[in-house]
């Protein structure tokens, strides 16, 4: 072993501690992957696993030893989550997820004795279909290539049957510098080294890797290698002079940076083949010579000429050499030439020599390098006809809306244009330019770097408005927050294109694309032009770091957020994006929105449904609500008109609720904690809502509005400087659901048969439910009911987006455990992180319990002291319809009434029977029930299957109402038959007849059952008496 090696080892030794122990079909094994290279070859993997730890490292360290490769880099993967699935299941899964985004390992057994990394499976095209197939696919062949290679598993079948197991890892690397770098297990950042906000020497550090990588792609003749597909050292055989000139450009903007001398003798070599063999001279009608840029085919392309300039004026400015000016003049008349001297638009491609037009657009790209690249003319020589041009074709651009393709160039071209030109009309377009796009930039899944060009420039021109009182207001209805965010967000996500040794180890050739960017959804493509916006988009990033701490910091540090608690006129304008027809008074604000009449508070804004539309108040609810509203927001002015109110023009309402939802979360400074599952969530979030209010005010979800409409209402809604809000999450659009709360902490109460008719099994429940993840960051964490179905696949879900993972329930290993429950006294005594407690909870049953342990995870979660909580579980009172107790009084028979008539499923029905059985000093426990709706084809069976949860319990009397229950009721013992009535009015009747005092009845059924009704009729008649 050499002494690198064992340094290596000794460094990556120290990680072992949080190495975890994962269960595999009931066996407990700690899993490690041992990856090693020279760097001129793809990495070698081993896989050791063992009962401790240290039985798999010292396994591991055998094989490395064993291998006789010498050792460069070294990274160290071990396993902290499992899940069994098969080769159908997965199948089907990855026809969900782009192509190269499954970030999960695969093993073929339990032992991980023929496993396989997330970053060899795609180093190897393993789940890759060709760049026509958008979703990842398994490539049967080249699945079976490297597994022979790796396990020398021959005839490897993918039965659709065949068992599989998916994983997570996290894991730890060591370079060249010999340093250990920690690799983050968290979703689309997975297995690349975990780095901090950015700093100006990150960026540089980027560049300068990046445009070394370029120095070595420039051949001697200056002709770049074009590109390459690294799974298989494979060169792209293609050519675009256009890229060839863009991306010199690139290499002189990062040598501004470096100063590197390969680098600069490589730019010369490139720049010299540009101007030498790709650039060329052609008379003009007007006997004025022009030059052109010529591409594949004969074709000048405009924005070829552009980015000729573009890289000759950057050559100028930095050397001072006069003849690329020059040329860069000979380039602008060719431009000039392909421009209307009416209308300003360009001809986009014409045909070499002859110059006739032979495509009037072909890409709006074209159009903003055209605009930048006079730009950068007119602020090299000063010539007016250049600033002239860009102006006529920005007319043009306004009158097109071509702010609307989001273009980066056009970013760089109206970020130049307003400095010598700051015209309204120009910041305009340069702010339209990105105000819609910021959602798309945070949420973007690819790396696309051209939108940190986008960004970049967009922040110059933005801070120069900062910084000019006179022109400042342009910024109003500018969500500023969210500007910054954005583009600090999408510097860091460039991060995930970036070819860091421990990525690039399992690559065909490792050190010649280490350093390098990629594009991952085009099989990590490596082509100058990626390479080249990467390398744009950075250097401006750097920038603006320096300039966010350089004399004019004020205007580049994103705004000092005030502690507001409602909205602003300015707030709801920067939200929607609307128009105030009606502007409010200075002072105004209001506290909340109202969509729904019936949930409406005085003060509310008020969204207006179009006459075409489905949410919203009717506007014929108008006058009832004079002096009471605080504005209206609708679509159509008409409506507008007569309210009496500030009223805002939208161009969509439903739109504009959920951005005045998004918009308020992002207020917010409090903690949000989500909660879903089959059954018990609006119990769990009402009880978790009433223990926060022991920390101070709560936000929580009003109206079981828990669809995406309903959850930016409430969210619109709710104060913001609340410090906790507790809110419901539905199965449906659950990942727009999380997306728009964005949770801190993640509740899932259970997976149970639900609405099957809609969700088919338990797996899809379990697998669309996992969907409230998605919102969340890494360092989020979700508190899962571990005795749940399916928790090794919510498990799963959690784990791939990095989320940390805490379990309750009754289990050994739970972290927050239920211990006993007692349920004359309704005493819970749990464990919470290795601490006893005991507490009194108001409301009845084991399964309340459970429901306050998940409380008690999620605040602990939080770091919140327990104290004020467990003092509040003892006086939380149940919802109606779930979990209330009430006494009654029927014709003078006093009976107790368990109301469990909201809704219904098989877990939840099997909770109720159990609460009715702990009833021990009733005279009679009496249980009515209803259907279980929507469990689909098996619903029969579902139903069925309750005469064993009944006779588990000392239940004395059943009453039945529907056909499902046909076979239950012959599996009842006779002596516990009450009646199976054919009707709600019967089933009334001959329960009020039957009905003694001193009986415990429970109720339980779907809502469309309408038990709830005799609970009403009985609660009417309690209050009548």
């Amino acid at each position: 072993m050499t002494d690198r090696l064992e340094t290596c080892l000794e460094r990556l030794r120290t990680r072992l501690g949080q190495v975890p122990s994962v269960q595999v079909e009931g066996q407990a094994r700690a899993v490690l992957f041992f990856s090693f290279t020279d760097g001129t070859r793809r990495a070698t993997t081993v896989t050791a696993s063992g009962d401790t730890v240290e039985e798999a490292w010292q396994a591991g360290v055998e094989r490395i030893a064993a291998s006789g490769r010498a050792v460069r880099w070294l990274r160290l993967d071990w396993v902290d989550a499992v899940e069994r699935r098969t080769w159908g299941e997965l199948k089907a899964a990855l026809r969900t997820i782009k192509r190269n985004y499954f970030r999960l390992g695969v093993s073929l057994d339990p032992g991980f004795e023929h496993a396989f990394l997330e970053t060899e499976i795609n180093a190897n095209a393993m789940l890759y279909g060709g760049n026509r197939n958008p979703a990842a696919v398994l490539n049967e062949k080249n699945f079976r290539i490297y597994a022979e290679k790796r396990h020398r598993l021959a005839d490897l079948t993918f039965g659709d049957d065949d068992p599989v197991w998916l994983f997570t890892t996290r894991g730890a690397f060591v370079g060249d510098d010999l340093a250990v770098h920690e690799l983050s297990g968290a979703g689309l950042d997975s297995g690349r080294r975990t780095m901090g906000a950015l700093q100006p020497e990150d960026a540089a550090q980027l560049v300068r890797s990046g445009s070394a990588y370029l120095a070595t792609q420039v051949l001697d003749d200056g002709r770049f290698h074009y590109g390459w597909h690294p799974c298989f050292d494979r060169p792209i055989r293609a050519y675009n002079t256009l890229r060839h000139a863009s991306t010199v450009y690139a290499m002189l903007e990062a040598w501004e940076v470096t100063r590197d001398e390969d680098l600069e003798q490589a730019i010369s070599r490139a720049l010299a083949y540009l101007t030498g063999e790709l650039i060329r001279i052609a008379p003009l009608p007007s006997e004025e010579k022009a030059a052109f840029l010529v591409d594949v085919g004969d074709e000048i392309k405009l924005g070829g000429n552009a980015v000729a300039i573009l890289a000759l004026l950057k050559h100028h400015a930095l050397t001072g050499t006069a003849e690329s000016l020059a040329l860069a003049e000979q380039l602008g008349a060719g431009i000039l030439h392909m421009q209307d001297p009416d209308n300003g638009s360009f001809s986009h491609v014409l045909a070499y020599s002859s110059l006739n037009e032979k495509e009037r657009f072909r890409i709006i790209y074209y159009d903003g390098e055209a605009a930048f690249a006079l730009m950068r003319l007119y602020e090299a020589t000063g010539d007016e006809r250049w600033l002239s041009a860009v102006e006529k074709a920005f007319a043009y651009f306004i009158d097109q809306e071509h702010w609307k393709a989001h273009d980066h160039w056009l970013s760089y071209a109206v970020n130049e244009l307003t400095r010598y030109r700051p015209e309204e009309r120009y910041f305009r377009f340069g702010l339209d330019n990105f105000r819609t796009h910021l959602g798309f930039v945070l949420e973007r899944i690819t790396t696309f770097p051209t939108l940190l060009e986008l960004m970049t420039a967009a922040e110059s021109m933005v801070a120069r408005l900062r910084a000019d009182p006179e022109r400042r207001h342009l910024l109003d209805g500018i969500d500023l927050t969210r500007f910054y965010q954005a583009l600090d967000f999408r510097a860091h996500y460039l991060l995930n294109g970036h070819f860091w040794p421990e990525l690039a180890m399992f690559f065909a050739r490792p050190e010649k694309i280490a350093g390098s960017f990629f594009i991952r959804h085009h099989a990590f493509r490596i082509r100058i032009d990626d390479v080249e916006h990467y390398l744009s988009g950075l250097a401006a990033y750097r920038r603006y770091l320096l300039a966010r701490d350089g004399e004019d910091a004020a205007a580049h540090r994103p705004p000092v957020e005030k502690n507001q608690r409602h909205w602003t006129a300015a707030d709801v304008e920067k939200a929607t994006g609307g128009e105030w027809l009606r502007r409010p008074e200075a002072d105004w604000s209001t506290s909340g929105l109202c969509t729904y009449l019936p949930a409406f508070r005085d003060g509310d804004m008020i969204a207006l449904r179009p006459p075409d539309g489905q949410r919203g108040v009717s506007e014929r609810h108008i006058p009832r609500l004079a002096n009471r509203a605080a504005a209206y927001i609708g679509s159509d002015p008409v409506q507008l008109e007569d309210t009496g109110a500030p009223a805002l023009l939208v161009s969509d309402v439903e739109a504009a609720i959920l951005d005045l939802g998004e918009y308020a979360r992002r207020k917010m400074a409090g903690k949000v904690v989500a909660v879903t599952g089959s059954a018990g969530k609006t119990s769990t979030v009402a009880m978790l809502a009433h223990a926060m209010e022991g920390y101070g005010a709560v936000g929580t979800t009003r109206h079981n509005a828990n669809l995406p409409h309903g959850i930016a209402w409430n969210l619109a809604s709710i104060p913001w400087d609340v410090p906790h809000i507790a809110l419901e999450l539905a199965i449906g659009r659950m990942a727009q659901n999380s997306r728009l709360t964005r949770p801190d902490v993640a509740i899932f109460t259970n997976i149970l048969p639900a609405h099957l008719e809609y969700h088919r099994d338990l797996a899809t429940i379990a697998r669309r439910k996992s969907a409230i993840f998605q919102g969340m960051r890494p360092g989020g964490v979700a508190v899962l009911n571990r005795e749940m179905a399916e928790w090794a696949r919510v498990h799963m879900a959690a784990r791939s987006r990095g989320l940390r993972v805490i379990n309750y329930g009754r289990a050994a290993g739970c972290e927050v455990r239920l211990a006993g429950y007692d349920a004359s006294s309704r005493v819970a005594e749990a464990c919470i992180g290795g601490r006893s407690v005991a507490f009194a909870l108001g409301a009845a049953g084991e399964h309340m319990a459970l429901n306050a342990l998940a409380v008690l995870a999620a605040l602990w979660a939080l770091g919140r002291d327990l104290e004020p909580a467990l003092s509040r579980l003892a006086t939380f009172v149940p919802l109606e319809g779930r979990g209330r107790e009430f006494e009654a009084d029927i014709e003078g028979r006093r009976v107790l009434v368990l109301d469990e008539a909201y809704n219904a499923n098989p877990g939840s029905m099997e909770a109720a029977l159990a609460l009715l059985g702990t009833k021990t000093g009733a005279a009679r426990r009496i249980a009515v029930l209803g259907e279980m709706a929507e469990l689909g084809p098996d619903a029969g069976s579902y139903h069925t299957q309750l005469a064993a949860a009944v006779a588990r319990q000392p239940i004395d009397r059943v009453y039945a109402l529907g056909p499902l229950y046909d076979e239950f009721w012959s599996n009842l013992p006779e002596k516990i038959r009450g009646a199976r009535p054919s009707s709600l009015e019967k089933l009334r009747s001959c329960l009020l007849s039957d009905l003694k005092t001193g009986d415990a009845i429970l109720f339980k059924g779907s809502h469309s059952t309408a038990i709830h009704q005799l609970v009403s009729d009985i609660e009417t008649t309690e209050e009548r008496n």
